[in-house]
């Protein structure tokens, strides 16, 4: 599978955003104070329930040598039936496969060093023919407004061949990926 990525990182304009991603992103926006970054404990799902199907969580455990690894703690049902599995408790290595591993581990590692919000628009070809886009915001949390330990994630799906869980698009079936877009606050 062959990944190609934009050069740089755009500063997030969220415009560009879908309106559920907007929606979340002024909610997060809503939950910073005197530049601290929100905690899990401050959101309340119930604040946004017609997302929750989309938004996930992954740990965030930093390693001795500065590095960091990434675990699916919580993934909404639409994300779920998309990909055809629950990746729930794995690590974003074990869930992921190949080069898109590779992408999403480094999505997850600019939204920390940033410190803020990361965007990604992704286009991936199945070995099928079938074609996904996933717009993909990703938001730092952090328990004690400073460490980031964990991230909120939304993910929205555009396909002609959109049949929710009846004909999954599985990671390991991707046969090229492209990254057309990254933006960070």
């Amino acid at each position: 599978m062959a990944v190609s990525q934009q050069k740089g990182t755009d500063v997030l304009d969220s415009s560009l955003l879908r309106t559920e991603q907007r929606t979340l992103l002024d909610y997060w926006q809503s939950l910073e104070a005197g530049g601290r970054i929100p905690s899990r404990a401050a959101v309340n799902p119930l604040d946004f329930p017609k997302l929750l199907k989309s938004i996930g969580l992954i740990d965030v455990v930093t390693e001795i040598g500065g590095d960091y690894r990434f675990r699916y703690r919580l993934i909404g049902t639409q994300i779920n039936h998309i990909h055809g599995t629950d990746y729930t408790d794995q690590s974003v290595n074990d869930a992921e496969a190949g080069a898109y591993e590779l992408s999403m581990a480094q999505l997850c590692r600019d939204t920390v060093t940033s410190r803020g919000p990361v965007f990604s628009r992704i286009r991936m070809t199945y070995a099928d023919g079938r074609e996904l886009e996933t717009d993909r915001l990703v938001l730092p949390m952090a328990s004690d407004g400073k460490v980031i330990d964990m991230l909120m994630f939304s993910y929205l799906f555009r396909s002609e061949n959109l049949t929710f869980g009846l004909k999954p698009f599985r990671v390991g079936d991707i046969v090229h990926s492209s990254e057309s877009l990254r933006l960070a606050a």
